[in-house]
């Protein structure tokens, strides 16, 4: 209909926006094997975008004063970093019902397994049973007012930045009550559902709505090419910027990202390095290459802009959120790093003169130690003055104008060792000037000329250059690079930024490229333990775009009470269930598993859910979402993750970014085999070089007895023996043999190492204990997927692992295969069997041994075959048998250092000890007759 001068000078009905997302909202989705092929039709959401543009130039040209900014709000309300409304489905839902007279309880069904999964959607449905048939309606309301209405409802909220909540001080502000109905009351049911949607910061459910409801058809049905999704670069191509021009900055005067003071500069996309090899492949054209240590904090964009009479500081999280008063502590911290005296002013030594933004990551310092990440949370709750701090310290008028707060003092009362630091690692603007496209080797000048290096308050990022002086460029990089990758390992840090020396700060043609353990394959920290509930998480389901009857989230937990069912095997297991996990599975093993379990008993879960019908007990974690189901049996489940980490309420590890790798049947492994809280503890503080709480009483005891005491968690000695088992760990990741140079130090070498490795340490459950860092945590229990497939033969076998571990001799003769030697008698007569497997692991045999017949270490095995000097065998030992798995690298790996262990004993003891012979058995081949285990043996030691 065609608008009057008066319809044109009031502006842009919502209604007509509204348009824009029903016709997206329409668009054709395609089957999951029609999104992968290249004539896949290209881009529906944007041409209906370019089509509204055209329309909208047309009918409401020339555009009101700032119409692209609130258009680009409202269509990514995700992007809108300055308004946080606080509100999720629950609360918003409730101020919906009471704004349209309706029950509750009828939008609450938004999340029941019949359901979209969507307020928005629920919501239309609703009042289109309750309002008459309102086609073609028209709202009053306009975009630009819609926009004011949003930011008044915005300034509620504390999260939302200082420039919304002044613009409605707090005496002056509405009640969101009063906002949202001004807000609905005159909308349509679909303009309400697209509106509730905005208010949720989430357009996805509606724009792009589910086409099945079951939870196969959805998973296998469809894929992440199914539906192709409006972004934000690509609406920025279509003709609404040319419209905004005269009203706003052009582009083409601003450059790509101009940086401003108060203004979040976009953090640029990095690479993810799969390994040091495939990390390098991003530098090919690279002179110079940089490995940037990455600190595990908070990411902080500092602003610093010097005033007439103070030095004002903002700090971006992020998320782009105004997080400056949040992270109070650490503006004492820019004031020494940028020589700024107390009252503001600048010092002598301070190299800039007006402006400066920083990129530096916020980290909690133990003394001039690092600290773990979530040492974080407290010390900000401690010392902010912002939304993220106690109730108790949060001032009465912080929601008032800023000008109040004075920051030239900027002290604190939290003294502890444990303090909030920065580490500075970019800089982006100084003086007015943009130094976002000068190249990275002079901003790290700059910034070394601007910071004040105070250890323990504000240092720099360490760094190390990628050398290449000889012919082999390409190799000698790849060498620099595994050690200073195993370094960072073996001190605890989270891994390397790669950046060339040339690369702007957004530079798509040489990006950054991060380099941590759990971005190789099988290297992550790796758990195995047990899922008790499962749910549905609304993020990963609008990722996967599967309702809410699909089971998307596992509820993960381990036995809390071990040590007493060792003690009392009668009593009920207790576990503590106290994260969630809902990534790590594709589509089609994440429809398998919701089969599993719909085939399965599961109990629904409420808060007055009785557990009487479990064989077990269970807490949960306070704070944790409710899980939709309890399983009657546990799963076991192994999780790969990056590191540890403790949630607020939590006393237990946790492992960092889960992610589920596989989940077992449970024939194939029960629940038993899982990991409890004790051995999980012992395992995060070796990854995260924590000495034990016991370990001074330990040493005090040591003392005592004249023995030597225990290396600590950040002992030179043990970092050495870490970094340099990480060296030989990527150099066969790499397909390149490291080779030791007589100035390396052979500490540990890899016969001591396998024996500490070989020993066990747990008498009940026949395990084999991880070596330091190989992730058991236990990553020496996966199937490396970029090493090398199993061998064939027992030959090729020899050459895979040789290339491994190049110091050791050839072991060709030792993995030839033996003549049958007639005996009589069953072959487990009279021997010790050992099962040398890794931590959690179980097997099947064909043939079961009796458990009486197994021992629980090597050592134990070792001592009663005789093969100790000066200690005779057994007087009824015959054999001892040692069953490997060599079905995959890892326990190639384990064997051949299992045969370097023993060969290595045979030559220290003499001729004449009486001992048994030790036998090497395949678990695959394990046989009870003698003639067939003989000729299929790996070895045999006399």
């Amino acid at each position: 209909m065609p608008q009057t001068p008066r319809d044109l000078a009031q502006g842009i009905p919502f209604s007509f926006f509204c348009s824009l997302l029903r016709e997206i909202s329409r668009a054709p989705t395609h089957k999951a094997n029609f999104g992968h092929r290249y004539n896949t039709p290209s881009y529906p959401a944007l041409n209906i975008l370019q089509r509204w543009v055209d329309k909208l130039r047309k009918d409401y040209s020339p555009l009101p004063p700032g119409t692209t900014a609130i258009i680009f709000k409202l269509l990514f309300p995700d992007e809108d970093h300055c308004r946080k409304f606080d509100m999720q489905e629950s609360r918003l839902s409730q101020h919906i019902a009471n704004c349209f007279a309706i029950d509750s309880g009828s939008l609450q069904r938004w999340l029941s397994d019949n359901a979209s999964g969507c307020l928005g959607e629920e919501l239309r449905l609703v009042l289109e049973k309750t309002c008459p048939s309102l086609d073609g309606h028209i709202s009053p309301l306009y975009i630009d007012e819609v926009d004011k209405l949003l930011d008044e409802l915005a300034s509620n909220s504390g999260y939302s930045d200082i420039s919304i909540r002044k613009k409605y001080p707090k005496t002056k502000r509405r009640s969101r009550q009063t906002v949202i109905r001004e807000l609905f009351r005159t909308l349509s049911p679909l303009d309400s559902a697209f509106l509730s949607q905005i208010i949720l910061k989430d357009l996805r459910p509606i724009l792009y709505p589910l086409r099945d409801t079951h939870y196969i058809a959805s998973l296998l049905g469809h894929n992440s090419a199914s539906t192709k999704m409006l972004s934000k670069d690509d609406a920025m191509k279509c003709d609404l910027t040319e419209t905004a021009r005269r009203f706003e900055l052009p582009l083409e005067e601003r450059g790509p990202n101009i940086p401003g003071i108060g203004i979040p500069v976009a953090i640029p996309k990095s690479e993810k390095g799969r390994g040091p090899r495939h990390a390098l492949e991003y530098f090919c054209q690279s002179q110079q290459i940089w490995a940037e240590t990455k600190y595990d904090g908070e990411r902080a964009q500092i602003h610093v802009e010097i005033l007439s009479h103070r030095a004002n500081i903002t700090i971006f999280s992020k998320s782009k959120r105004n997080s400056t008063w949040d992270r109070k502590a650490v503006h004492e911290n820019i004031y020494h790093a940028l020589g700024i005296s107390m009252d503001g002013m600048l010092n002598r030594e301070s190299r800039f003169c007006k402006n400066v933004i920083l990129d530096a990551e916020m980290v909690a310092f133990h003394g001039e130690r690092i600290d773990e990440f979530w040492r974080i949370r407290s010390l900000i709750e401690q010392t902010a003055s912002g939304i993220r701090a106690k109730r108790r310290n949060v001032p009465a008028e912080f929601e008032a104008d800023s000008e109040l707060f004075s920051q030239s003092s900027m002290r604190t009362d939290y003294i502890e060792t444990r303090r909030l630091g920065l580490v500075f690692f970019d800089v982006l603007f100084l003086d007015s000037n943009s130094l976002l496209m000068t190249p990275y080797s002079q901003r790290r000048q700059i910034l070394e000329d601007l910071i004040h290096h105070v250890p323990g308050i504000c240092i720099l990022a360490e760094r190390f250059p990628l050398t290449c002086n000889g012919v082999d460029r390409g190799e000698q990089r790849l060498i620099t690079l595994e050690k200073a990758f195993a370094r960072t390992i073996a001190n605890c840090q989270e891994g390397l930024v790669l950046k060339g020396e040339e690369t702007k700060y957004h530079d798509f043609s040489t990006p950054w490229v991060k380099l941590k353990r759990d971005y190789i394959p099988g290297y992550g920290d790796t758990l195995d333990m047990v899922i008790l509930g499962v749910g549905w998480d609304r993020e990963r389901a609008r990722v996967l775009r599967v309702p809410p009857s699909t089971i998307t989230t596992f509820y993960i937990g381990a036995l809390e009470n071990a040590q007493q069912l060792k003690r009392q095997p009668s009593c009920q297991p207790h576990f503590q269930m106290y994260f969630t996990v809902s990534y790590g599975l594709n589509r089609q093993q994440l429809e398998e598993i919701n089969f599993i379990l719909r085939s399965s008993d599961v109990l629904p879960y409420n808060p007055s859910f009785n557990s009487d019908e479990l064989q077990y007990t269970f807490t949960i974690l306070p704070g944790l979402p409710p899980p939709r189901s309890i399983l009657k049996t546990p799963l076991l489940a192994e999780l790969f993750g990056a590191g540890f980490d403790k949630s607020p309420q939590s006393r237990h590890y946790e492992l960092r970014f889960p992610r589920l790798n596989k989940v077992y049947r449970p024939n194939e492994r029960g629940w038993r085999e899982g990991i409890n809280l004790q051995d999980l503890h012992r395992i995060a503080c070796e990854v995260i070089g924590r000495d034990s709480s016991s370990k001074e009483a330990k040493d005090i005891s040591a003392e005592i007895w004249g023995k030597v005491a225990s290396p600590g968690a950040k002992s030179l000695s043990k970092r050495k023996a870490i970094s340099d088992l990480w060296e030989e760990r990527f150099a066969f990741i790499d397909g390149r043999p490291r080779v030791r140079t007589r100035a390396e130090s052979p500490t540990p070498s890899p016969t001591e190492l396998a024996e500490r490795t070989l020993i066990a340490l747990n008498h009940d459950n026949d395990v084999l204990p991880e070596m330091p860092h190989l992730s058991t945590t236990s990553s020496s229990r996966k199937q490396i997927q970029s090493m090398p497939s199993p061998p064939s033969s027992p030959e090729a076998s020899t050459a895979v692992l040789d290339d491994a571990f190049i110091t050791q001799p050839a072991l060709t003769e030792t993995y030839r295969r033996r003549k049958p030697v007639s005996e009589q008698g069953r072959f487990l007569d009279n021997a010790l069997v050992w099962f040398a497997k890794p931590h959690g692991r179980s097997w099947q045999l064909n043939n079961p041994i009796p458990r009486q017949k197994r021992l629980h270490s090597l050592e134990s095995l070792l001592t009663g075959c005789g093969w100790y000097l000066g200690v005779s065998r057994s007087a009824w030992a015959k054999r001892g048998i040692i069953i490997v798995d060599e079905s995959d690298v890892v326990g190639k790996e384990m064997s051949l250092q299992l045969l370097n262990t023993l060969k290595e004993r045979q030559h220290t003891l003499p001729p004449e000890q009486l001992r048994s012979t030790i036998w090497i058995i395949d678990r695959r081949h394990w046989t009870m007759d003698a003639e067939d285990i003989e000729s299929l043996a790996l070895s045999k030691f006399n």
